[in-house]
């Protein structure tokens, strides 16, 4: 199952969360409370008050020894699951799709271009590096101006100065500030093909 509390723009809404209680009792009908509460990334009152929800309306049994609660999924319940199951996948395909579709632009303007040097070794680049060699593409070396990264490496591959020799089909400059500063350096220097990959709108533009 996909944490989404793991990731920083998306909320757990009321229904993914559910979601979680449901499949935790489906793979362990022991669990307690208070592990429920760690699996679902809420306090435990809240937990209380999902449990008690989803008994009301059918989807899981409650029955105690002594103090401890042992709950279990019932028909509906199980059927509930998986319908969630099924709605969560839905979203996660399309969510996908849309990304796709907005970023082959990008890979549209690298066509023909398998060795790829990115300029900027920050977060900009090592996010469009991961996008690139996610399509195939050969991310062969980072450029950087930062004399602290150079000679380090990002997925194995080497980080240098831009006025060190290196081999590729097009060059990427990746950066939130400097973006339009470091391209023209490069295209001082005598390099070409030389893209901005912009953050704003995801899209990639040939400079020179």
């Amino acid at each position: 199952m996909v944490k989404i509390s793991n990731l920083k723009f998306f909320e757990p809404s009321p229904y993914f969360r559910k979601m979680l209680i449901l499949e935790s009792i489906y793979e362990d009908e022991t669990i307690t409370q208070k592990q429920l509460s760690i699996k679902v990334g809420i306090v435990p009152s809240l937990i209380n008050k999902y449990l008690s929800e989803l008994k009301k309306d059918g989807f899981i049994t409650v029955t105690k020894t002594g103090k401890r609660a042992k709950y279990n999924l019932t028909k509906n319940g199980l059927s509930e699951l998986n319908l969630m199951r099924l709605a969560f996948f839905n979203d996660i395909v399309n969510l996908s799709n849309q990304i796709n579709v907005h970023l082959e632009s990008i890979f549209l303007k690298l066509k023909g271009k398998r060795h790829i040097a990115v300029y900027g070794a920050g977060i900009v680049g090592k996010t469009l590096c991961e996008l690139l060699v996610n399509r195939n593409f050969n991310v062969v070396v980072f450029f950087d101006d930062d004399e602290s990264k150079i000679g380090t490496r990002i997925r194995g591959i080497p980080v240098i100065s831009i006025n060190s020799p290196a081999k590729f089909d097009a060059l990427v400059v990746a950066s939130f500030k400097n973006a339009r500063k470091m391209a023209n350096k490069a295209l001082s220097i005598g390099f070409r093909d030389v893209y901005i990959f912009k953050t704003e709108g995801i899209k990639l533009i040939w400079y020179g």
